[in-house]
């Protein structure tokens, strides 16, 4: 398959959003650094650089990599990403904080399986829908398969406990299986079973169900607190680095709640273009899935696309009390190493597969071109040919006829 220039729209967008989530860190993390860390100002900013960096160069290499490689080794990253998250919980190598366990590594170098999971369970759910085309208008063999391993990779990461990387793993999984054309009905059943698990597991744990409490009466301490941030900015903000919540009343303001900080300091203005930025990276990752003629590629382009848009949705409702508080960090915007190299990672996947697009009508006729050529194809490999038996000339036919008879 030729390729050709990556988007560029794509990868100016991811560095625009990459630029700004910089400065915002640093003006939203400056004060918490020096009170709580007793770190110099620059604290947050510095590691998310060297983060950023990390990320950069990752996204380049993968925006390199032919999809061919990832879906090959599809199996080893499913595999991969399953041990990653079991060693976050053996004694030794993996590390806990503040009563959770989501690193590896050593204490220098954290790194957050779950979020690795996040685009490992993408490229298996592209692979198992690519390779088993035709089974997914049936339950058992579209549905029930690839769901117990998202539910294991979900368990896992609930264990930790992180409900909220598992709430995007799960959705973001739903999205790629909507994409791969399962029925409406199963699709249905799913997100209708997802509520009870969801609500069972949000009270199992005790700082949850307070969470939900909080959410569902008053809002809580930090909504309210997020909601105030939101408030004093208005329409054009305070300025950038003007913002008051950021000194001690908005907990983890360069993390969870860096989007209140954003509306504080440049207003419902500076965070609509944040977020009509957003939504041109989505819609162009989308596009780029619909413009591949490959199966694989285009169901993972898509996957990374709503990972990100629902990624966003999650932590705008989380900050302005639209759901209760889940952590999940802004994408390329809030602090975090692994977070965002991660992201940076997923969009050189998607920059790569940008490099095989053609025109959408004619990437869906090659689509459903491969699609019916694949049961061909197998029965082939079987040993069973696909010709049709050659018929007779009609004169040769009449003549052996009228031989038969005289005979």
């Amino acid at each position: 398959m030729d390729r050709h220039k990556p988007d560029f729209l794509l990868l100016f967008t991811v560095l625009c959003l990459l630029g700004f989530g910089l400065v915002m860190v640093y003006s939203a993390g400056m004060v918490n650094a020096v009170l709580v860390l007793n770190q110099s100002p620059s604290y947050y900013f510095t590691h998310q650089v060297i983060s950023a960096v990390l990320g950069i160069a990752l996204m380049f290499v993968m925006m390199r990599v032919p999809f061919t490689v990832l879906k090959k080794s599809a199996k080893g990253i499913t595999i991969a990403t399953i041990i990653s998250l079991i060693l976050v919980f053996v004694p030794g190598i993996g590390h806990s904080a503040q009563g959770v366990r989501r690193w590896i590594g050593p204490v220098s170098l954290h790194l957050q399986p779950s979020e690795f999971a996040l685009v490992g369970v993408l490229i298996y759910l592209a692979h198992i829908y690519d390779k088993n085309a035709s089974f997914t208008s049936r339950f058992s063999r579209g549905v029930v398969p690839p769901l117990i391993v998202v539910g294991g990779l979900f368990l896992l990461i609930i264990k930790e406990p992180d409900m909220g990387t598992g709430m995007l793993l799960l959705l973001s999984g739903l999205a790629v299986m909507f994409a791969a054309g399962i029925r409406k009905s199963h699709f249905t059943l799913l997100l209708m079973s997802l509520v009870p698990v969801v609500i069972a597991f949000i009270l199992m744990k005790g700082y949850r169900s307070r969470r939900l409490s909080a959410f569902l009466h008053s809002g809580g301490y930090q909504i309210k607190e997020s909601l105030i941030a939101i408030n004093n900015g208005g329409l054009f903000g305070k300025g950038l680095g003007q913002g008051i919540q950021s000194y001690g009343f908005l907990p983890v303001p360069e993390a969870d709640f860096i989007f209140s900080i954003i509306v504080e300091e440049l207003g419902l203005i500076g965070a609509a273009l944040m977020l009509g930025a957003f939504g041109f990276l989505v819609w162009r990752g989308i596009k780029i899935g619909l413009g591949l003629p490959n199966r694989f590629a285009s169901l993972l382009a898509i996957g990374i696309s709503c990972m990100i848009g629902i990624g966003v949705l999650i932590n705008v409702c989380s900050a302005t009390g639209l759901i209760p508080i889940t952590g999940i960090p802004l994408p390329f915007i809030s602090y975090g190493g692994t977070a965002l190299v991660v992201k940076l990672g997923a969009m050189g996947i998607l920059l790569s597969l940008s490099r095989y697009t053609i025109e959408p009508m004619e990437a869906a006729r090659s689509r459903e071109q491969l699609s019916n050529i694949r049961p061909f194809t197998a029965a082939s490999a079987n040993g069973v040919s696909q010709r049709r038996p050659k018929r007779k000339p009609a004169a040769a036919s009449r003549m052996s006829t009228t031989q038969t008879r005289k005979g």
